[in-house]
């Protein structure tokens, strides 16, 4: 999206097997031959997967002016931290003079010596088993070095019109008008499309400032009078009672460009929907660089990706040469005499405020054609054209398709790779982050059999040298990546990895330490390689459990329960185009809470020849559908119903919430088609399998009636967890998300014949899972994960070298004596730092090293360890660390006394450290651990009786070092605090004797004053037998603390979540201590706390706990609607609606709220305002149950910097804003920054 891009290829799939002998299983049946196979999942390709599923760099580059040897180096680095390949994207060279033309002439992109530096990479990465791809062109849009006049007809294209009123019974004459609402650029030449006159529905609309209306009978071309002058007289009919509008078209070039990267100097932005534009890059690349040795080269090394950015194209309103002739091809109507309603249209051409429209809802399909046309030929002209010509040079396509108006859904099955991005499709932590928009690519993914869908991750802004691998932030790399597998995702490509320096030696802060990064030292993530920060030697078990990742997610198909009816040209994300009328299915929704898994299918899929329901499935072969739902789809092409009908006919299941369709979504032929598509819903509605619900919270009770059930069921309703499905013969794979921001203990019910494996993608290793319930095809599992972390499990009937047998669940195993051991809390330890910062050159990638230390850090009362931060001599501390980036290695020493004789399991919780994290035990390393999860680390089996040492490395960032090099413009970054922070505690899990664990899953909670929440304790029975436990919970004077179930049963080696309900009877600030004490008959407990944080907010949620929880609308990615309870008066929620119109109306609220978790009482609501963006009209609506609402106040014309709403007081479940205007009244959305609930 916003920002470049590189990306890396495959390994060559013969080269693979003959190296490695691995087997291969093919993709998709009914996918093209072109592309990658597959390597099988075996016990040897999980243990070190093939470089064809590693996640890959974006390689940022400067040029052509690089170093032979530096390049071969940099690609040694990615090989080592677990790499599969590169993704080249040239950069402009930093230093004055080096954007001249004579400096290009050399080192530009498209030169001889770029070339030169083309073949050189392909070789060094054949001969180093690693994939290469290469950005489309420098930077994005795309651009060649050929295309350097404005007026080429492969430019890019735009629309603009002019206009002047005339009272009827008037003439005039002479040069059309020349008041155009976009100026042509300089030198442009302009082509006239069209003059049309059309008589005003109203006499003022010349002065009205919203879409003035036309009487769409009315409108004349006038096209062939005007002269070859451009002159045009007209006769106005009627009277002065009467207005009539002159409106000229014209096709205009853009003017979008690019400069410094070329010899020629100005290079505009290509065509996206002509074939022109495509030609001029493939015409360009077979002219200039696929020079005989590079492809000898590309052939040798099997595939390579052509990527090409998300087409970030200005807000020109796009056009086409072609696109009259095309639109009256397609639609069945020529466009002309229309035009008018795509005055004003808006770059998109969604707008519901354009400058003139037509009533009647006439203007909206017009404008509905324009998009269907554009993305039509976007497919037609650019992406399949881009695909021949690749796959001719043995060069695959992978594109974001998306950022025009475009079925992003029908785009991506004409890619070889299709991709979206972290930072397009939201980032946000927890609070149910969206992984919709990734589904809407991977469906396109699935339709056409393609193994491999793409994720740009992760481009954190502001974040470069700062961002974390597990730490639950923004910034934070795994929680991104798993949000994109959630999503379809199963390829990574990190964004990335810049060449050591931009420029010669002084020539700019990226050409001095550190080095170069994508854009600066404040600007996007990430600069990784050996010039990076200290966590980058961590990477190497990142990727490795990335790579296990991606290879589950390539197995055979995708299966999905549910296909969503989605007709749209965009999505709802930043950056990409927004949404028209429908919205996507948020990841919170009850349908995905239930277990349901869903893609987003497209009229152009019902279209295909594999658009059948046979043996319980649509598209058996592809994603095997077991249900169709229509969510509010209020108009549907009659042949896309009449598919639906016969599917139904056939036994498909259809779900329809809310309004039924009732208008084809064009303008052609509207009348017929309108009456043709009713008479079609009627008989659908008839169907035996076709249920109508209300909402989509009555879709899961519908589906259940259907006998349509999800695949993977979680037990607790939560909605904390996602899951994504493959089968491959008989072998189920599953993958789960946590996408909250607490963890998550639960158990899941899995489909799938046979006994269930942990396949864990950080060691590598495969194991059978014990503790499980076998049911009728299916198992059920206990799933524990931490906030935002990801597992594989696989239920399998096979007995083979990768699933070597299930041993049955364990027997009890004799147990001595009742002592139990105690939990050792490590609150002493010996810190030595490796500090990081410039070298004495002060070039790139020299960096110092210097030890600080040791010195002794100990433990608050509260168990907390201090950051390095407060390690400063103010505080006492001998040595300074406030500034300090680099490796700290944390030594303790503990003596475990005769309690611990026996134990074989046990658990070393770190807390949440910051970065990386490695581990040794009495001199032995632990296996890689999972970054997410710091508080489960496995020791026992390296413990001994007595005296022990146990070493945890912490590896920073790079951050804080740059921050305070001179130079690096990073001062204004805030710094950030790194080290064990604690509290560190050593716990028997397990042995020969009865152990019992207790874990709160949300170690800190928000409680309000008369407010409400839950708490949730995980009591784990680690012995051999089951064990009866009494649940206690003690609270300070205020609080009440109760659990739900006084006493469990905890199985044997099984764990049982007792959820303790809390409520605040008048503490209203600070913070408090909840106890949770669990004692088995048998003789052992164990306690742990939860720490309340109370104010006077009931909506308060900054941390993103189960409850108060945000019951909202749909939302743009990157605006999500926690953000209006997260406390903070800079950040805010944008509504769903990225076009004028598209805001709340009476008819169309907006509704946004909160679920409390039980009934609390309150009497008022303050609203944060966002100036003329914030509500100015709602109602407060109270619900006990979240389906039936009653309003309690009235709120018209409030502050735009918002205020507060009382009413009397009330007693609910959940409360919520019927927002019905905001103060931009003709806008987009409604945006809050703030929305509390008092008591």
């Amino acid at each position: 999206m916003i920002r470049s891009k590189t990306r890396l290829l495959a390994v060559p799939v013969a080269a693979l097997m003959a190296l490695t002998g691995l087997a291969v299983v093919e993709a998709a049946a009914d996918a093209p031959s072109f592309g990658p196979a597959v390597p099988a999942l075996t016990r040897g390709t999980f243990a070190d997967p093939p470089a064809s599923v590693r996640p890959k760099y974006r390689w940022w580059q400067p040029l052509a002016y690089t170093d032979d040897k530096e390049l071969g180096r940099e690609l040694d680095q990615i090989k080592r931290a677990g790499g599969g390949g590169a993704e080249v994207a040239p950069f402009s060279v930093e230093g004055t003079g080096n954007n001249t033309p004579e400096f290009l002439k050399t080192y530009g992109w498209g030169t001889p010596l770029w070339a030169q530096k083309t073949r050189t990479m392909l070789a060094e990465a054949k001969a180093k088993g690693l994939g290469l791809d290469f950005t489309i062109g420098p930077r994005w849009p795309a651009t060649v070095p050929t295309v350097d006049d404005v007026n080429d007809p492969s430019a890019q294209q735009q629309v603009v019109f002019s206009h002047e009123f005339h009272k009827g019974g008037t003439s005039r004459s002479g040069e059309l008008p020349v008041n155009f609402d976009t100026a042509p650029p300089a030198g442009a030449k302009r082509t006239l499309i069209a003059a049309l006159v059309a008589k005003c529905s109203d006499a003022g609309c010349a002065s009205s400032s919203g879409p003035r209306m036309l009487d769409r009978a009315s409108v004349t071309d006038v096209t062939s009078k005007v002269d070859a002058q451009g002159a045009l007289r007209v006769d106005f009919p009627g009277d002065d009672k009467s207005t009539y509008a002159l409106i000229a078209f014209y096709q205009t070039p853009s003017g979008q460009s690019l400069s410094g990267y070329t010899a020629t100097g100005t290079n505009y932005a290509l065509d996206p929907f002509s074939e022109a534009g495509a030609k001029a890059t493939t015409d360009f690349y077979d002219e200039h660089i696929l020079t005989p040795d590079v492809r000898k080269l590309l052939a040798q090394l099997g595939e390579s990706d052509l990527f090409e950015d998300s087409l970030e194209l200005g807000k020109t309103q796009k056009w086409t040469s072609e696109l009259v002739g095309q639109w009256t091809k397609r639609r069945g109507y020529s466009p002309v005499e229309v035009l008018p309603a795509l005055a004003g249209a808006g770059d998109q051409g969604i707008t519901d405020r354009p400058f003139f429209d037509f009533g009647g809802g006439v203007g909206a399909r017009v404008r509905t054609d324009y998009r269907q046309t554009l993305s039509d030929l976007y497919i037609r002209n650019r992406l399949d054209v881009l695909r021949e010509w690749g796959h001719r040079h043995h060069i695959s396509t992978r594109i974001q398709p998306y950022g025009v108006p475009v079925d992003v859904s029908e785009a991506a099955s004409h890619i070889d790779v299709p991709e979206g991005e972290s930072l397009a499709f939201g980032q946000s932590v927890g609070a149910y982050s969206n992984v919709q928009d990734y589904r809407v690519v991977a469906t396109g993914a699935h339709m056409s059999g393609r193994p491999v869908v793409s994720d740009e991750c992760c481009a954190f802004s502001g974040s470069v040298w700062g961002s974390t691998a597990g730490a639950g932030s923004d910034a934070s790399n795994l929680q991104a990546v798993y949000r994109g597998f959630a999503g379809g995702v199963n390829q990574v490509v990190w964004h990335g990895l810049p060449y050591l320096s931009r420029g010669p030696a002084g020539a700019g802060p990226q050409s001095a330490w550190p080095g170069m990064t994508y854009g600066g030292n404040t600007s996007y993530s990430e600069a990784w390689g050996d010039k990076g920060g200290p966590n980058w030697a961590d990477y190497r078990a990142v990727n490795d459990n990335l790579a296990r990742m991606q290879l589950v997610l390539r197995q055979g198909k995708p299966r999905f329960d549910l296909a969503v009816y989605w007709q749209d040209f965009g999505m709802n994300g930043t950056g990409t185009t927004g949404s028209g009328s429908n919205k996507l299915i948020q990841s919170s929704s009850a349908l995905a809470s239930a277990g349901y898994t869903y893609e987003y299918l497209s009229p152009a899929h019902l279209k295909r020849k594999d658009a059948s329901y046979s043996r319980g499935a649509l598209f058996g072969d592809g994603s095997a559908y077991h249900a169709v739902l229509l969510n509010d789809q209020k108009t549907m092409p009659v042949a896309a119903a009449e598919k639906l009908l016969r599917l139904a006919r056939q036994g498909l299941p259809v779900v329809i919430v809310g309004d039924v369709p009732s208008a084809v979504p064009g303008a052609g032929d509207a009348a017929r088609q309108d009456a043709r598509l009713k008479s079609v819903v009627s008989t659908l509605l008839r169907q035996r399998g076709v249920v109508r619900v209300a909402s989509e919270a009555d879709a899961p009770r519908a589906l259940q009636r259907l006998h349509v059930a999800p695949a993977a069921t979680p037990h607790d309703g939560s909605g904390a967890i996602l899951d994504v499905r493959r089968k491959a013969g008989s072998t189920d794979y599953y993958y789960l998300y946590n996408q909250t921001n607490t963890a998550t203990a639960q158990k899941v019910t899995l489909t799938g014949d046979g006994v269930p494996y942990k396949l864990d993608t950080w060691t590598g290793k495969i194991t059978p899972i014990t503790d499980y319930t076998p049911g009728h095809g299916a198992v059920t599992v206990p799933v524990r994960l931490a906030a935002n972390d990801a597992t594989v499990i696989t239920v399998t009937p096979r007995h083979d070298g990768t699933f070597t047998g299930h041993p049955g669940h364990p027997g009890r195993p004799r147990e001595h004596g009742k002592t139990v051991p105690q939990a050792v809390k490590l609150d002493e330890w010996s810190l030595s730092v490796d500090s990081w910062g410039p070298g004495a050159s002060g070039l790139p990638g020299d960096t110092a090293h210097k030890t600080l230390g040791p010195v002794t850090v100990k433990a608050g009362t509260d168990g907390a360890l201090p950051a390095w931060s407060a390690i400063t001599p103010a505080n006492g501390y001998p040595v300074d660390l406030k500034d300090v980036s680099g490796v700290g290695t944390y030594t303790a020493h503990v003596t475990l006394d005769g309690g611990w004789k026996g134990i074989d399991a046990a658990e070393l919780d770190l807390g949440t450290p910051v970065d990386t994290v490695r581990v040794n035990v009495n001199g032995r390393d632990l296996p890689s651990l999972n970054q997410s999860d710091p508080r489960h680390v496995q020791v026992g089996r390296y413990l001994r009786p007595g005296a022990n040492t146990i070493t945890v490395r912490v590896a920073s960032t790079l951050l804080n070092a740059v921050r305070v090099a001179p130079g690096t413009g990073a001062a204004s970054r805030t710094p950030m605090d790194y080290g064990l922070f604690g509290p560190a505690t050593l716990t028997a899990a397990g042995g020969d004797r009865p152990v019992l664990t207790a874990e709160a899953l949300e170690p800190e909670l928000p409680l309000a004053d008369g407010g409400y929440n839950r708490a949730t304790v995980l009591v784990t029975n680690a012995s051999g037998r089951a064990a009866n436990v009494a649940v206690a919970a003690a609270a300070a004077d205020g609080i009440s603390a109760k659990p739900e179930r006084g006493r469990v049963r905890v199985p044997a080696r099984g764990s049982v979540t007792v959820p303790v309900d809390l409520r605040d009877k008048g503490v209203a600030s600070g913070t408090s201590t909840v106890k949770v004490t669990a004692s088995s008959d048998a003789g052992p407990s164990a306690t742990t706390a939860v720490t309340l944080r109370h104010s006077g907010d009931l909506a308060l949620n900054p941390g993103g706990t189960p409850f108060p929880r945000v019951v909202a609308d749909a939302g743009q990615d990157r605006y999500p609607a926690k953000l209006a309870v997260d406390g903070s008066p800079s950040t805010f929620w944008v509504s769903w609606g990225r076009a004028a119109g598209q805001g709340p109306t009476p008819a169309d609220p907006v509704r946004y709220g909160v679920d409390f978790g039980a009934p609390v009482e309150f009497g008022s609501v303050v609203v944060g305002g966002r100036s003329s963006y914030g509500p100015r009209d709602y109602g407060v609506q109270v619900s006990s149950d979240g389906r039936t609402w009653r309003t309690v106040a009235t709120a018209t014309d409030t502050p735009k910097e918002g205020g507060t709403t009382a009413f009397a007081r009330v007693s609910a479940r959940y409360v919520r804003l019927d927002i019905t205007r905001s103060w931009d009244g003709i806008g987009a959305n409604v945006q809050m920054s703030g929305f509390s609930v008092r008591p």
